[in-house]
């Protein structure tokens, strides 16, 4: 093959990924990291996730600190609204916003309970950032399924669940602490 040729054809080839790309970007409209946020906090967008609706409560998950099994019922028929934070040792979003949560579990609402749920992580990096960011809320780990049974490939998400285990409201990305009070007020007020 000629050299003129073989640079149209690595030319065209560049083109068509860089199309392709674009193409994917150009599906979500979020042409930056503030509209990405901006675009999390409106309610179509997170009422549209296909977790919203199915149940957590026959969940089996272990407790983080002594690997005893629980059902995810028994945590959330305690509370109005159980906040389940996803999240990974690995995840740097995860680590970002863990000391957010930590604010909010500080001065949590009556009614509410804010816990993690350790996915995809391998024990000690979990156990170190848990540690670092003195966590004070609830964390246990998930089952290898859990992500894909509520379809959710992307961490930290977190998932506003009612008394009877119903995903009311899912939020994908970093949460702060305002952002978090914002959304329980929308849970409670929606339902």
């Amino acid at each position: 093959m000629k050299k003129g040729l073989k640079i149209i054809l690595v030319l065209f080839l560049i083109s068509i990924v860089g199309f392709s790309v674009y193409k994917v970007i150009d599906i979500n409209k979020f042409q930056t990291k503030d509209q990405f946020k901006e675009q999390q906090g409106k309610q179509s967008f997170q009422n549209s996730h296909p977790a919203t609706g199915l149940n957590v409560n026959d969940e089996t998950v272990k407790t983080f600190t002594t690997e005893e099994s629980t059902n995810l019922q028994e945590v959330t028929s305690k509370n109005d609204i159980t906040v389940i934070n996803l999240f990974a040792s690995w995840c740097d979003p995860c680590k970002r916003e863990m000391p957010e949560l930590v604010k909010y579990a500080k001065n949590k609402e009556n009614g509410v309970e804010l816990v993690g749920l350790n996915v995809k992580d391998k024990r000690k990096p979990a156990e170190q950032l848990i540690h670092d960011v003195n966590v004070n809320y609830s964390i246990y780990v998930a089952q290898d399924d859990f992500l894909k049974k509520f379809k959710t490939y992307n961490i930290p998400t977190t998932l506003f669940v009612d008394k009877n285990g119903e995903i009311k409201k899912v939020y994908l990305g970093e949460l702060s602490e305002k952002t978090l009070n914002n959304l329980v007020t929308q849970v409670k007020e929606e339902n």
